[in-house]
């Protein structure tokens, strides 16, 4: 299994440095943020821009795996509200196709006070609101079909504020028709701070998982700490569950709440740190 982290960790730096300081401190694939896709988009030749980028991270052997699109995405709007937003999400995943980089995470909704989990008991279903539900699915099979015959799949990622677990991810793709250009990330730093179990959600996400966002903390808050740190997620029950899945994606952390430092070094020295942590739990049984 590959191991990567998000590029926005050393965010501010060119993306030449970027590239080759991750992969000094270990990492052999790189999950391109947000703001690195969008800084693509947004240049004057992206095509030309994102050939260089991916021949440069391909030269060092950090091949770009990953990627996230805009972080205020929102799957559920209505369609009065919803081409604007659609048109700006297809031309993020171009540029995600065009690098060849197999999974574009995607949050579903931004609207905590609406898709809030529903017990089975009370309405079986993803948790969202029945009409934002329906948006979802009109978007899902949408965005599906853009991605017809490209190497890139959109994962959906589970949410902190409203914990859309495993099941209610399935649901949405299983109601878009399953097709296989859908899949899931899970975040275990949010699924951690809704009380969720990580190996309930591998086992019930496997067929799904295509992505991942590794992350710790206390469950308190989303604090993006590195594992094996002050962190609460039983690490070794993770990982023993991850390796019997299957799983066929990178291993990347998202890790932004340890990239403070006030001298450049201090923050390659914390680079190198996450990666023998990573290799740490690679060697967990």
């Amino acid at each position: 299994m590959r191991i990567s982290m998000w590029t926005s960790f050393l965010y501010g730096r060119p993306f030449e440095s970027i590239a080759r300081s991750l992969r000094k401190a270990g990492f052999d694939s790189a999950d391109l943020s947000a703001e690195h896709l969008l800084e693509l988009l947004h240049s004057a030749r992206p095509l030309e821009q994102a050939k260089c980028w991916r021949e440069l991270a391909d030269g060092l052997g950090l091949p770009l795996l990953q990627t996230h699109l805009a972080l205020e995405s929102d799957l559920t709007l209505p369609p009065n509200e919803s081409a604007k937003q659609l048109d700006f999400l297809k031309r993020q995943l171009e540029l995600a196709m065009f690098l060849e980089i197999p999974a574009a995470v995607v949050h579903v909704s931004q609207c905590s006070g609406l898709d809030k989990p529903v017990s089975d008991v009370d309405r079986p279903g993803t948790g969202l609101d029945p009409e934002r539900e329906e948006n979802a699915v009109r978007y899902l099979t949408e965005l599906a079909a853009f991605l017809r015959g490209s190497p890139t799949r959109l994962a959906l990622e589970n949410l902190f504020f409203a914990e859309l677990r495993a099941k209610n991810l399935v649901r949405l793709i299983e109601l878009a028709g399953k097709p296989p250009e859908l899949g899931i990330c899970l975040d275990t730093g949010h699924l951690h701070c809704t009380g969720g179990d990580q190996v309930e959600f591998l086992e019930t996400a496997a067929d799904y998982l295509i992505a991942l966002h590794i992350a710790d903390n206390t469950g308190a808050a989303d604090y993006h700490m590195l594992p094996l740190g002050r962190g609460t997620i039983d690490w070794r029950r993770f990982m023993r569950k991850l390796k019997s899945i299957g799983y066929p994606g990178i291993f990347n952390l998202e890790a932004s709440g340890e990239n403070s430092a006030a001298y450049p070094e201090i923050l390659d020295a914390k680079l190198e740190y996450a990666a023998k942590v990573v290799q740490v739990l690679m060697k967990m049984e």
